[in-house]
């Protein structure tokens, strides 16, 4: 016979009742509920409901509770399967029946269903009382007229699941024994709703509260939530994800309404059970409040420390002990264009000048050595590409053995004090050199007044006059000496070229051209060009064409783009001229006053016959 025309040879109501209907059909029910025919409805009904059922399902008929079951209940009984098919419950289950013959009463007198978790249930398996735990229901059955016939019962085993959680409250028991001494704050909470199973002092200490155990965590520290830690929990929870916080501020309220905020270090972690699945968070948890504040208090120090060293002209740097440099502020990036870290450590000579380098490293050797304060001038690269005169200082830090700890130094830019230096002291010698060759010509002056004059009264005449020629000189270019005062003038080329001669002309005006546009000089370039202009005429008067009757001087000029070119020609035809051996003051006077003072520069031709002098000026420096 096939499957199908097995099936259809069953009554209507066992049809598709797997193995247990063919256990009901074969048996002999005389011994209680009778033929199968003479069933009633009410039970029949029943019956079909329970063997297609999936789920584990019994039937307990008439006043005996006669036992039905289909497949998925058959392993409940264990080997009393399939003895106990059709027999009383009070039979079957005559181990527990002090517990479950109550609630069959009940729901049998009553009609009150019963349903019970995990359920204790000391069961005989195999001889030997085994300790249960079920879940079940027990329902009323009615017939027709609605009187109880019967109890309809679903259930499963959870003795696995309730020793699972046994294992887990022991285990927490004993973390909660060994997480008392932790000095970090520990809890660990239960299920979705975040439900504290375990909470030691540390951590009542740190939230400021206690009776924790039972609560979810949105109920014991309901604070939390708007500040998104309930938030987080749900994310581990959901994602089987640790969660780690580093001095993350929480603001726990306390007995009294005072909120007090924390910074702390916490971790969730999830805990998993058997099957990988979630079943609660270990939270762990350290109050870094003084360290947080510490330094928060350090980065302000630093952020003022960075304000304050940023805010002052001077270059500041720091070194390690061994000298190794560690620290530069933005002034010296600003100054010399370096990226930043590209000076450190050794690499800071690389912007010295070349010269410069041996001594500057010689003084930091020794100072790094001794402990001696650390001053030296060099020349330091700008960012322009120029070299600047700076001052080198620093100075050791020692903790209280006396050990150096660290060197705290600055660079301060002193060119323009250097560069004016220089400048008094070029103005000194040229002073001294002024006075001197103004004795000369005085006396060049009286002899060669005395040797053309015929009477004390015609030299005296012409002295006078030629001291006179002098002192106009010295009258036109006093506005440019006194720049700045009140009264300062504009002096034209021309005219100081002129009063410049003068006093070495008298009456050999026609061994001098002068020919060139008219420019109007300010203070400082008419000065260059007096002091330039004056040691040349000197030079003219003591070497040159003024010296000789037939001699001859061309100054011509011209302007050229952003320059002013000028030539100076002195010719001596009865002289022969030779180039000096070295450059005398007044040439360095002149050299300088060229190239400084008029961004430009002079060069000297010197030829037998005489000497071409070229002088260039930047226009931009004419007016200044």
């Amino acid at each position: 016979m096939s499957t199908d025309e097995h099936q259809n040879a069953r009554p209507g109501f066992l049809r598709n009742g797997g193995f247990m209907a063919d256990l009901i059909l074969d048996r002999d029910w005389s011994d209680g509920l009778g033929p199968i025919d003479t069933w009633p409805a009410a039970l029949r009904s029943a019956l079909s409901i329970c063997l297609n059922s999936s789920f584990p399902t019994a039937i307990y008929w008439g006043p005996e509770l006669r036992l039905l079951y289909n497949d998925t209940w058959s392993p409940i009984p264990g080997e009393r399967h399939p003895w106990a098919l059709g027999r009383p419950a009070a039979e079957v289950w005559s181990d527990i029946w002090d517990v479950v013959g109550p609630q069959f009463r009940q729901v049998m007198e009553t009609g009150e269903g019963v349903t019970t978790y995990d359920q204790l249930l000391v069961m005989d398996r195999n001889g030997v009382p085994t300790e249960g735990y079920w879940n079940y229901s027990l329902s009323s059955i009615r017939d027709e007229f609605g009187n109880i016939c019967g109890v309809f019962n679903q259930g499963n085993e959870t003795t696995a699941a309730v020793l699972a959680r046994r294992q887990t409250q022991e285990e927490i028991y004993r973390l909660g024994r060994l997480f008392a001494e932790a000095p970090a704050a520990i809890a660990i909470t239960e299920g979705p709703s975040h439900v504290f199973k375990l909470v030691n002092p540390a951590y009542e200490a740190l939230v400021r509260r206690t009776s924790f155990l039972g609560k979810p965590v949105a109920e014991a520290l309901p604070e939390v939530e708007d500040q998104g830690f309930i938030s987080l929990l749900d994310s581990v929870y959901g994602t089987n994800e640790p969660y780690k916080g580093t001095a993350v501020p929480v603001e726990f309220v306390l007995a009294d309404g005072e909120r007090q905020l924390r910074h702390v270090d916490f971790v969730f972690q999830p805990i998993t059970d058997k099957a990988g699945q979630s079943a609660g968070i270990f939270i762990q948890a350290s109050d870094v409040t003084e360290a947080a504040t510490a330094m928060a208090a350090l980065r302000e120090s630093e952020q003022r420390f960075e304000a304050i060293v940023n805010s002052i002209d001077q270059m500041i740097w720091s070194t390690r002990p061994d000298g190794y440099h560690d620290y530069f502020n933005q002034r010296w990036y600003e100054y010399t264009g370096v990226p930043e870290g590209e000076t450190d450590g050794a690499d800071w000579e690389t912007v010295f000048h070349p010269d410069d380098r041996a001594e500057a490293w010689a003084r930091w050797q020794e100072s790094l050595a001794t402990g001696k304060p650390y001053h030296v001038e060099y020349r330091l690269r700008h960012r322009s590409g120029t070299y600047r005169w700076v001052i080198g200082r620093a100075q050791c830090v020692r903790d209280d053995n006396g050990e150096i700890i660290r060197w705290y130094g600055t660079c301060t830019d002193i060119h323009d004090l250097k560069v004016a230096e220089e400048t008094r002291q070029l103005l000194l010698r040229e002073l001294n050199h002024r006075v001197k060759n103004l004795f000369a010509i005085t006396a060049g002056m009286i002899n060669m007044t005395a040797r053309s004059s015929e009477t004390v009264g015609a030299m005296a005449h012409s002295l006078h006059g030629r001291l006179q020629a002098l002192a106009k000189a010295h009258h036109l270019i006093q506005p440019a000496i006194s720049a700045g005062m009140p009264g300062t003038e504009y002096v034209g080329f021309h005219a100081l070229l002129e009063e410049i001669l003068s006093p070495h002309l008298a009456d050999r005006q026609r061994q001098v051209s002068l020919a060139g546009p008219e420019l109007q000089l300010g203070p400082n370039a008419s000065t260059s060009f007096a002091l330039i202009f004056h040691e040349l005429a000197t030079n003219a008067a003591k070497y040159g064409p003024f010296r000789d009757a037939d001699g001859r001087l061309d100054v011509s000029w011209q302007m050229d783009g952003g320059s002013l070119n000028l030539e100076w020609r002195e010719k001596v035809p009865h002289s022969q001229i030779t180039a000096p051996k070295q450059e005398g003051f007044g040439s360095k006077l002149a050299r300088t006053s060229a190239t400084h003072q008029l961004g430009g520069n002079i060069d000297f031709e010197w030829q037998p016959g005489g000497v071409n002098i070229a002088l260039k000026a930047a226009t931009d420096r004419l007016s200044k």
